[in-house]
């Protein structure tokens, strides 16, 4: 026996297939509290007592409501103050939620059970309702499973168990793998005689036991094999959870400082960014100026590994207007799903095609004062076969 003693659970709660496993669950822990001395019912009590959210701990308390199993009163003392009062039933009645008693004459916080001769229930361990690290569909699930186990010749089964639920079968399965996982059941599984066929027994813990296996399996030629322990499979879960925040906290890093609204701004008014999403797209745009940004405000910039000074940051920024960019755009093809960062891409391809820019272009002829020599024979018959290409080229 636990330390905290049992709680008297009705079955016919736990037997409502229009219940779901949570609600049995908090069903369950306010019966726990009921009669402890200076209780006063609340959510925000009852969610010291179990694992789940405040979004689930709030589903299953307006179902309780919804469904009969909990009323709630209310009433104004004398200094103005609300006082709740609360009725946990033994079977479902019409739904009582926040409604006004003048009557009432117990202390805030108060729930009563009401019931009949009491004679249909099952003695649950307090400590397990109470325990604070299991969820309330495992409270739930332990509740009912303590039921059925002493039913004279039920076969417990998980097909069995989901017939007393309203969860769908992907649900619960979800539920009961999570419920092996708190350590409270262990299950068992031996050879039946035929291939590939077992039977499995299940034995209840009325403390969690994450030391030892949750499945056993026995094999024909007498071996036992285990599934690894409950701490090392959380030990594994927690070492994979780890790892995924750390490199979630190294890419963030790794990426620019966000470009405040109104620059951004000033970055499309300087490329006339209306103009380039009718001509090359919105997203193609939309990573343009985001590139630009990081150009001119990035607080450090690497090309090809190489960090670029502010001065020569501000050069190539004033380089770029829209004219500019629709050479760029019209020169290059971006295929963004063979690209892996399609912003970075383009800041290196933008400060590189706008640096060659700034540099005199190689091509131009340089001035010597001279008048241009004429042309020889073999530079003129040269220049009529390269226009009589070009011609043959736009022809086809």
């Amino acid at each position: 026996m636990s330390a905290a003693g049992y709680t008297t659970i009705y079955n016919e709660v736990l037997r409502d297939r229009t219940l779901s496993l949570e609600a049995k669950g908090l069903f369950a822990v306010i019966k726990s509290f009921v009669g402890l001395p200076d209780f006063a019912l609340s959510k925000r009590r009852l969610g010291y007592a179990c694992s789940d959210s405040g979004y689930l701990l709030n589903a299953a308390w307006k179902e309780l409501k919804q469904k009969g199993y909990l009323q709630h009163y209310f009433s104004q003392a004398e200094n103005g103050a609300f006082c709740h009062v609360y009725n946990l039933m033994q079977h479902p009645s019409e739904p009582v939620d926040f409604v006004y008693s003048p009557s009432i004459d117990r202390p805030n916080g108060d729930v009563a059970c009401i019931s009949d001769a009491q004679r249909d229930y099952t003695n649950i361990s307090t400590s397990v309702l109470r325990d604070k690290t299991i969820s309330l569909a495992s409270k739930g699930l332990f509740a009912l499973v303590s039921h059925l186990m002493k039913i004279p010749d039920f076969v417990l089964r998980p097909e069995g168990i989901r017939a007393f639920c309203m969860e769908k079968v992907k649900h619960f399965s979800t539920l009961w793998k999570r419920f092996k996982i708190s350590g409270l059941l262990k299950q068992h599984r031996f050879p039946s005689g035929q291939e590939n066929h077992w039977t499995y027994e299940y034995k209840l813990c009325e403390t969690p036991d994450l030391e030892t296996p949750y499945l056993t399996n026995y094999h024909i030629d007498g071996s036992v094999s285990t599934v690894a322990t409950i701490d090392g499979f959380l030990a594994k879960i927690k070492t994979q959870v780890s790892r995924i925040r750390k490199n979630v906290c190294v890419n963030q890093k790794d990426k620019p400082r966000a470009v405040r609204r109104r620059l951004r701004r000033q970055i499309e008014q300087q490329i006339n960014a209306d103009a380039l999403r009718r001509q090359f797209g919105s997203e193609l745009t939309g990573t343009v100026v985001t590139a630009v940004c990081n150009i001119k405000y990035a607080d450090k910039l690497f090309i090809k590994g190489a960090a670029v000074t502010q001065e020569h940051r501000e050069q190539i920024s004033r380089r770029i207007s829209q004219e500019s960019m629709e050479r760029f755009l019209n020169s290059v093809t971006i295929d963004f799903g063979r690209i892996e960062n399609p912003v970075a891409y383009l800041q290196t391809s933008l400060y590189t095609y706008h640096q060659k820019l700034l540099q005199p272009s190689q091509a131009e002829p340089v001035s010597t004062g001279t008048p241009e020599q004429p042309l020889a024979d073999w530079e003129l018959e040269w220049l009529e076969r390269v226009k009589a290409k070009r011609h043959s080229q736009e022809t086809e």
